[in-house]
């Protein structure tokens, strides 16, 4: 992770997001998952279970952002199926790969209320008890 442009306990890079796949953005919570997806690599699919499985368990607590810079009419059948009150998708965050530095995929950001980076890395790596001492 050390290619990346995130420094654990800094502000990370503010998205700006205008459109969500399906006018659906996640509801706001204390701690915020951003996502980095590209559909060709397979794992991001698996990290998208993983990431709708921890949704389900941490109740209000964390909500989700997956970014990708692909053409939404070819990825919003693959994402659709994700998409709840805690896991949103922005369609026109591609900036958002280069503002990060993200150089590899699946990989995710975990942020508090006042956008600072808890945890960072690998998302088949991130799991409920990361999101617990993050949150300390």
């Amino acid at each position: 992770a050390t290619a990346q442009n995130i420094a654990l306990g800094e502000r990370v890079p503010e998205l700006k997001i205008q459109t969500w796949l399906d006018n659906r953005q996640p509801e706001p919570a204390p701690t915020t998952y951003i996502e980095f997806f590209h559909s060709t690599n397979p794992a991001c699919k698996t990290s998208l279970e993983r990431l709708k499985e921890i949704t389900g368990k941490s109740g209000t607590k964390l909500r989700v952002i997956v970014v990708t810079k692909e053409d939404p009419a070819k990825i919003a059948p693959l994402l659709r199926p994700y998409l709840s009150e805690r896991i949103g998708v922005a369609l026109d965050a591609a900036r958002g790969f280069e503002l990060f530095g993200v150089r590899y995929v699946p990989f995710g950001v975990l942020t508090d209320r006042r956008n600072r980076a808890l945890w960072m890395g690998n998302t088949l790596q991130f799991d409920e008890e990361t999101i617990q001492q993050s949150t300390r």
